[in-house]
């Protein structure tokens, strides 16, 4: 079986026949995967994670980050509200969603 042709977008082409024309289907192969999503594509193993993932661009949004933000938003939210208790603060308060109780 010859080698799947790229395409040019650098994807490598479905290596499915159809049944009907015999001609190869012209979609390009999903990543790591020999047919396209139509003709079963099924990764076997899982995504490479941080700066080898091929989507990755620059790293300001890795899990560690968003939990440190979620942490300290939960800090300050806490802070504004022991500032409403004491009158410290007027108006209205932060707008979003409110965290999680921590234990």
């Amino acid at each position: 079986m010859p080698l799947p042709s790229v395409s040019k977008y650098g994807a490598k082409q479905c290596r499915a026949k159809s049944k009907r024309t015999g001609l190869p289907c012209k979609n390009p192969a999903a990543y790591h995967c020999a047919v396209c999503r139509y003709h079963g594509a099924h990764r076997t193993h899982t995504t490479l994670p941080g700066a080898k993932h091929p989507n990755y661009i620059h790293g300001q949004a890795t899990k560690e980050v968003r939990a440190e933000h979620s942490k300290k938003m939960a800090e300050i939210r806490d802070l504004e509200a022991l500032g409403f208790k004491i009158g410290m603060f007027t108006g209205a308060k932060m707008a979003g969603r409110k965290p999680k109780p921590r234990a």
